[in-house]
């Protein structure tokens, strides 16, 4: 998976009418402010599958999904979705047996799958450790990118974002951290060129 640098969107997910044919349909989409709505025919899909293939769909035009707000649902389905998406994660209800657990993928982003049955709320409260369990390696690179936020002053805050929301959303902190730098060298040369 290529990486590079995608625009945050927060996406507002609600059930509605949806084009013929079509599960979901991506709306409103905004760069200039950082939203989108999805709207899903829940007689069609489910909320997670909707926002899967919205994902999907938004990282080919190079937009990341940074916070799923569902609009209209109950309180702990609505938390948990947007817990998940500031991780970048994908949520799969009713997935197997057991307890919740974050899986990840070589080609799709990381899921968090809650079984069928399990409380949201206690499902949601034990989403930051079964995250740190799946991926210690972004985890790490996370609290490296927190210790330099302290130690900045606040004036790279901006560009640790970015960092942090790559990191998140494709899982590899050395493929990121190799994209930025290609990046910030192609920037300084063509500055180069500019003033020579």
């Amino acid at each position: 998976m290529t990486a590079t640098i995608p625009l945050d969107l927060a996406l507002t997910v609600r059930r509605g009418t949806t084009s013929p044919g079509k599960a979901a349909d991506i709306r409103d989409l905004s760069a200039a402010d950082g939203t989108a709505t999805l709207v899903y025919d829940r007689h069609l899909t489910d909320p997670g599958t909707a926002v899967w293939l919205a994902r999907v769909l938004l990282r080919r035009h190079g937009y990341a999904v940074r916070e799923v707000i569902l609009d209209g649902m109950g309180p702990g389905i609505t938390a948990l979705f947007r817990e998940a998406s500031q991780l970048r994660l994908d949520v799969h209800l009713g997935s197997g047996k057991g307890t919740p657990r974050v899986v990840t993928y070589d080609d799709c982003p990381a899921a968090y799958q809650v079984p069928a049955g399990w409380d949201l709320a206690n499902a949601t409260d034990r989403l930051p450790a079964a995250h740190a369990a799946a991926r210690p390696h972004v985890v790490r690179a996370l609290r490296a990118i927190d210790v330099e936020k302290e130690n900045n002053g606040g004036r790279i805050d901006k560009a640790l974002d970015v960092a942090a929301g790559m990191i998140l959303e494709i899982g590899d902190p050395d493929q990121v951290w190799d994209t930025l730098t290609r990046v910030l060298c192609e920037t300084g040369s063509e500055r180069a060129e500019m003033s020579a």
